[in-house]
């Protein structure tokens, strides 16, 4: 095992935020030479349930290993009792039979199904299962020859509806992080400086997945990505608000960061005289900054605009009115 090749992948995972128990499990499977290893967690999200599974390969020419890619599901599926895991059999015609083993079931669902579309072309089988071993194992679902023959009624959604993940790729640590990637799993936007085009240069940019467009190949949703000559000016926006934070210079610095990483923030603001706690979130797609109560329901953006904007928007509400009336009375 590379020394220094180690504390590069723990720097990196630091840095994208995963826990040292997983750095450790990292360590462990290095140090006994696994050529190609995945590392699994889940985490309990404000959406339910989510797994999480960490890809590591080796260098075909040296001991040195890479952190490529992470994903992130919310999964439906309940998790198999301790110590089952998932296969996925295949077989081309006249090859021979290949074995894989995955402890999140969309892994499973995305390796059975890449074997489905291939044989739709190439006469080959794919058989999943799920259990302490492949000789004690329950069968989920058969394919032959491209057409599903046989699927598990408890595991049909699953395979038929993957639960939505997204596959999230790095560079020697460079990427949306681990907090990042469940923010954009839950719907919000996330603002980068190292975003990367295909020519690989570097472009700044808020990023949201568009969850009303199709998954792409992989099972990944697209990502709609608002660059600044957008122009969504987050500081701009938070100037209309009477947010107490935004008084002083490194309240405000901590929430835009907050902000800009995804989070919902919490706000103090002035409700009869008291001050309440509230959650505003990031809207760049709208140009806007959306407030909801702790317990997530939604409140009204001038119920804590300053008076300034408060008189603005009045004023612009009593413009469109008039215009509105203008233009019936002209019918």
């Amino acid at each position: 095992m590379d020394a220094k090749n180690l504390e590069n992948l723990k720097a990196e995972m630091g840095k994208l935020g995963f826990s040292e128990n997983l750095i450790g499990q990292m360590e462990a499977k290095m140090a006994a030479n696994e050529p190609r290893f995945i590392l699994y967690d889940e985490i309990q999200a404000e959406k339910g349930r989510v797994e999480m599974a960490l890809h590591f390969n080796q260098s075909r020419t040296s001991e040195y290993y890479y952190f490529n890619k992470f994903d992130l599901v919310r999964e439906a599926q309940p998790p198999l009792p301790p110590g089952e895991k998932y296969f996925v059999s295949s077989q081309r015609q006249g090859e021979d039979v290949i074995l894989k083993e995955f402890e999140m079931p969309s892994l499973a669902v995305k390796e059975f199904n890449s074997r489905m579309e291939a044989s739709q072309d190439i006469r080959g089988a794919a058989q999943m299962y799920a259990g302490v071993s492949l000789q004690d194992s329950k069968e989920l679902a058969t394919m032959g020859d491209g057409k599903l023959i046989n699927i598990d009624k408890e595991f049909y959604k699953s395979l038929k509806n993957p639960s939505p993940g997204q596959t999230f790729y790095v560079e020697q640590g460079t990427g949306f992080s681990l907090s990042q990637g469940l923010n954009l799993l839950a719907g919000r936007s996330v603002y980068r400086e190292d975003m990367l085009n295909v020519q690989k240069n570097e472009y700044t940019a808020w990023a949201k997945l568009d969850f009303d467009a199709p998954r792409d190949k992989s099972g990944n949703f697209h990502l709609k990505t608002f660059s600044e000559g957008y122009g969504y000016d987050l500081s701009a926006v938070l100037d209309r608000f009477d947010f107490r934070e935004l008084a002083t210079l490194d309240k405000r610095a901590e929430l835009e960061a907050a902000l800009k990483n995804g989070d919902r923030a919490v706000v103090t603001v002035n409700v009869n005289g008291k001050k309440e706690a509230i959650l505003a979130e990031a809207v760049p797609e709208f140009k806007q900054v959306n407030l909801y109560s702790l317990e997530g329901r939604s409140i009204k953006r001038e119920e804590h605009l300053k008076p300034e904007q408060i008189a603005e928007v009045s004023a612009g509400k009593e413009k469109a009115n008039k215009k509105e009336q203008g233009q019936g009375l002209g019918v």
